[in-house]
């Protein structure tokens, strides 16, 4: 597998160091806090809630945390933000797997392979990004739900929006803008870049090349002296 330089700012590229950051962002956001909790009767004190744990921040003290006993523990939109968000992280590994091998910088395939795996890539990025929306979009509108309920007494502990909401809304946006990529790269590709044989050898799409055209003539010439001699 040789590397070029000459596609280093590509599109497919391009597209592919989006998804890497959005995987990083996507994994950040299944592990880090979802909701928090503070109250002015302990306002020295915060409880963070996790996909997978819940602790309890102290200023300037000791981080407790204690894991969640089951999955029935868990409310249910927590509960489906993690299965949607592990789903997403998985699209989103799996679509770099397939997107590495069909860059323009790596001569591995043939460039139909390539535009095959760029568009399975981009779709399964898109994919990654509509799962880890979802859950993040749906927890961020129970928080402000409960942040702006008028039935709840000013001094009752409202629900705050964690780092892992902010963090999801980007690695959406991120999977979203490398699918456009990778997909427009394919359909790019598809009009004007020229097609391989096995043997890697290019030849415009649609017909055959030039030696293969010249020895379809002379065997035409050749069967028609032949019939004539006769």
């Amino acid at each position: 597998m040789q590397l070029d330089v000459v596609g280093v700012f590509s599109p497919d590229l391009c597209g592919f160091l989006l998804l890497l950051g959005a995987s990083l962002l996507s994994l950040t956001s299944l592990l880090a806090p979802w909701l928090s909790l503070a109250t002015d009767l302990l306002p020295a004190e915060r409880f963070d809630l996790s996909l997978w744990r819940g602790c309890v921040v102290h200023n300037g003290g000791p981080l407790q945390c204690r894991p969640h006993p089951g999955l029935l523990a868990l409310p249910p939109h927590l509960l489906w933000a993690r299965v949607l968000t592990g789903a997403s992280l998985g699209f989103s590994l799996l679509a770099l797997l397939l997107t590495a091998p069909g860059l323009q910088v790596v001569h591995s395939w043939g460039s139909r392979q390539k535009r095959v795996l760029l568009g399975v890539g981009g779709g399964l990025s898109l994919v990654a990004g509509l799962l880890v929306l979802v859950p993040v979009s749906h927890v961020a509108r129970l928080a402000s739900l409960s942040r702006f309920d008028p039935s709840l007494p000013p001094v009752a502990p409202r629900w705050e929006k964690g780092g892992a909401l902010y963090s999801g809304w980007v690695a959406a946006g991120m999977h979203l803008g490398a699918g456009a990529l990778l997909i427009a790269t394919c359909y790019r590709q598809r009009g004007g870049a020229p097609e391989t044989d096995p043997r890697g050898a290019p030849h415009p799409p649609g017909g055959p090349r030039q030696e293969d055209r010249e020895g379809l003539n002379y065997s035409f010439q050749e069967v028609g002296t032949r019939l004539t001699t006769d």
